[in-house]
C-alpha cells in the first residue's frame, strides 16, 4: 500500500517534509518503479481526500492516468481543522461519489480499466459470513507493533496508550482489551443491527469510531453515510456489468 493523495497540489498540501516541501515529485516515480517491480502482484495506491478536495474524483482519475490500476481513495476522519468534513459537506460528497461512479463506468467501457477499491464488492460470494460479522480482526487476529515494541490493536491506535495490549518483549497482558475488540461486531453494535449495509461494511472501522465518538462500539456517522453511498454505486456498477455480459 503506497500513499499518494492524487493531484500534485492536493498531495503536497498535506504530505510534505519537515522543510515544508511536498513529496509528490519524489514519491510518484518511486511508486511506479515499485509497482513495476512487483511483476503483477497486487498493490494499492492509497489516497486520503479532505474537505480541501471534495472534487476527489479528479484525484482518482489522476492516479489512473498515471498508470496505476489498483486505487483506493478514502475520506479523512477526525475533527478540529479545515481538513475535516462537516455535516453540511455530506450532500456534496455523496454527489461526488455518484460522479466518480459514472466516470468509472466510462473507463470500464472505453478500455482504460482500473480497480477502485470500494466499487469492487462481490455481491454473490466474497468474504464468509463469519468475516462479514466480525469485521477486520484488529486486536485479536492481528496487532500493530510500535518502534518501542508496544502492541496495539491496529496501526491507527499506535500512540494511544490506553490501547496498548502488550509488548513484544513481555507478551500480551491486556486480555480485556482483546476481548472488547473480539466482541465488537455487527450483532453487538446497536446501530448496526438493522442497517441494510451491515454485511458489506461489517460495522466499519474501529479506529474511525473511536476517533470520532470516543468509543469503538459507536460507528462514525459520516463514515456510515459515505459507505452506504459507495455500496449503492458498487451495486449499480455490478448490475450494469452483469447486464452487458448478458447482452454480449
Amino acid at each position: 500500500m503506497i500513499s499518494i493523495d492524487g493531484r500534485k497540489g492536493v498531495h503536497d498540501a498535506v504530505r510534505h517534509g519537515r522543510t515544508g516541501h511536498g513529496s509528490y515529485d519524489k514519491i510518484v516515480p518511486l511508486a511506479k518503479e515499485l509497482v513495476a517491480g512487483r511483476n503483477g502482484k497486487s498493490y494499492f495506491i492509497r489516497g486520503t481526500f479532505t474537505a480541501r478536495n471534495k472534487d476527489f474524483s479528479k484525484d482518482v482519475m489522476h492516479l489512473a492516468d498515471l498508470g496505476f490500476k489498483e486505487i483506493s481513495v478514502e475520506p479523512v476522519v477526525g475533527s478540529g481543522s479545515d481538513l475535516y468534513f462537516k455535516e453540511s459537506d455530506i450532500p456534496e460528497l455523496l454527489k461526488e461519489y455518484e460522479n466518480l461512479a459514472l466516470q468509472y463506468i466510462g473507463r470500464l467501457f472505453d478500455g482504460r480499466k482500473f480497480r477502485f477499491y470500494h466499487f469492487n464488492i462481490d455481491l454473490y460470494d466474497g468474504p464468509c459470513l463469519f468475516k462479514r460479522v466480525t469485521a477486520c480482526g484488529a486486536g485479536y487476529e492481528y496487532l500493530a507493533v510500535s518502534p518501542e515494541g508496544d502492541l496495539y490493536p491496529c496501526h491507527q491506535f499506535v500512540g494511544q496508550d490506553e490501547f496498548i495490549i502488550g509488548n513484544v518483549f513481555t507478551g500480551i497482558h491486556n486480555n480485556e482489551m482483546r476481548d472488547q475488540f473480539m466482541s465488537n461486531n455487527i450483532l453487538s453494535k446497536e446501530k448496526c443491527r438493522d442497517c441494510w449495509a451491515k454485511l458489506f461494511c461489517s460495522g466499519g472501522c474501529h479506529a474511525n469510531a473511536y476517533f470520532s465518538n470516543g468509543s469503538i462500539v459507536q460507528p462514525n456517522e459520516l463514515a456510515c453515510t459515505l459507505q452506504k453511498k459507495r455500496i449503492e454505486c458498487a451495486v449499480m456498477i455490478q448490475a450494469l456489468m452483469a447486464d452487458e455480459k448478458m447482452n454480449d
